[in-house]
Parts: C-alpha cells; sequence; structure tokens
C-alpha cells in the first residue's frame, strides 16, 4: 500500500466519528420542525450555528479519543479547491432552482411552483449531502442525499411543503451520527480499559 493510499484511508476515517452526522442532522430536524412553526423559512436560519459547533466538539470528545491528524499540504490544497467548486456549484444550482420555480409559476396559477418550492430546500440538502461525500469521501452521505431526494420528490408530487424532507432527513442524519458517535466513545473505553456502559 502507497502513502498516498494510507493517507486517503485515514483521511475517509477521519470522518467516522459521526460528529458532523450529527449536528447537521439536528440543525435540519430544527429548520424542519420549525418550518411548520410561526418562524417558516426563518427556521434554517439557525442550521449554520450548529455546524459551528464541530470544531469545538470535535476538540473535546473525538480527539482524545481518536488522536488529531495533521494532512500533508496537497491533501488540504485539494480539499480547498473542492471546497470552493463545490460552494460554486451549490450557489449555481441554488440560482438555477429559484428560477425555475418563478418561471414555472404563473400569477394566475401558482400550484406547479409552490410544489416546487415544496422539495427545493429538501434537494438542495441532497446536493450538500453528496458534496460531504466528495469532500470526506464518507459514503454515508450518499445514503442521506437519497432520503432527502426521496424525501422531497414525495413533498413535490404531494405537495406536502418543505418541513418533511428537511425533519426526516435531519433525524435520519442525527441517528446514523449518533449511532457512530456512540460507537466510538464505546470502543475507546474498551481500549482504555475503563469502565464500560
Amino acid at each position: 500500500m502507497t502513502q498516498a493510499q494510507v493517507e486517503s484511508d485515514l483521511f475517509r476515517s477521519y470522518w467516522d466519528d459521526g460528529l458532523l452526522d450529527l449536528l447537521s442532522g439536528l440543525a435540519l430536524l430544527v429548520a424542519g420542525v420549525g418550518w411548520n412553526t410561526d418562524l417558516g423559512a426563518l427556521a434554517a436560519i439557525q442550521m449554520p450555528l450548529w455546524v459551528t459547533l464541530w470544531i469545538p466538539l470535535r476538540k473535546q470528545i473525538v480527539e482524545p479519543r481518536a488522536g488529531y491528524v495533521v494532512f500533508a499540504q496537497s491533501r488540504r490544497t485539494r480539499n480547498t479547491h473542492k471546497l470552493a467548486w463545490s460552494l460554486a456549484l451549490g450557489l449555481g444550482l441554488f440560482v438555477l432552482l429559484a428560477a425555475a420555480a418563478v418561471v414555472i409559476g404563473t400569477p394566475n396559477d401558482t400550484g406547479a411552483a409552490n410544489r416546487l418550492v415544496s422539495g427545493l430546500p429538501g434537494a438542495l440538502v441532497a446536493l450538500a449531502a453528496v458534496v460531504a461525500n466528495a469532500l470526506t469521501g464518507a459514503r454515508r452521505f450518499l445514503g442521506y442525499a437519497l432520503v432527502l431526494a426521496v424525501v422531497a420528490t414525495v413533498a413535490i408530487l404531494l405537495d406536502l411543503g418543505p418541513a418533511l424532507p428537511l425533519a426526516l432527513g435531519g433525524l435520519v442524519a442525527a441517528s446514523g451520527g449518533a449511532v457512530l458517535l456512540t460507537r466510538l466513545v464505546r470502543e475507546s473505553r474498551a481500549y482504555d480499559g475503563g469502565p464500560q456502559p
């Protein structure tokens, strides 16, 4: 196995703690539940705040158990470029989907546009999950993207509103993250010879 392969495997395993899944899932769940309250679309404003907790919680919970890794400069540069392209792609897709929703809807008939808007937030988050897979190599994000895309499609077809895809996708991601993080904590206790839960 070459050094590049070892580093690639290490990079993928770096994300196996589930903390990013848990925080992103909780953000989506709160946004989905909040969407059905008086907050409406403003419920999505809290989403980036959850992700900002990732670094301090990783240092507090994950790194003492899994260790800390500094990747090669070439990998960090590749990741920076991938992130920039991903953000540009996400912004472009958002503009296209928003424009499509406006064009499809007419002043006399906004039903089609409303149905598309029902799935728009879920579709955008599904794209973000695909991007997370590309950035981290963690294939489970493709599963989250599939759940979001399917529920967003159902929301469009049945005109259920945007809350359901966000809440259900968030519940799936948070549950997956909780399982992975619990496994990490349990296994680290067993490795250290500490008390078992």
